[in-house]
């Protein structure tokens, strides 16, 4: 199954079976995207839960 990048809007092999929060790669940009509906299948950037904590403790931080 594939299903169009959001980044360059190239074509994206997902599998037979996509499931929620499947991280899957772009060949053509590289984008690391995740699976974030099944129906119509879509796929968007992929969500780094450690990248987010980091630019929270700064934001925080800096706050106060």
């Amino acid at each position: 199954m594939k299903v169009e990048c959001p980044a360059c809007h190239a074509k994206v092999h997902v599998g037979g079976k996509p499931r929620m929060g499947q991280k899957v790669k772009c060949r053509s940009c590289d984008a690391e995207l995740e699976v974030v509906w099944l129906e119509p299948l879509e796929l968007d950037w992929a969500y780094d839960e450690d990248e987010f904590e980091d630019e929270y403790d700064e934001d925080y931080e800096d706050a106060y």
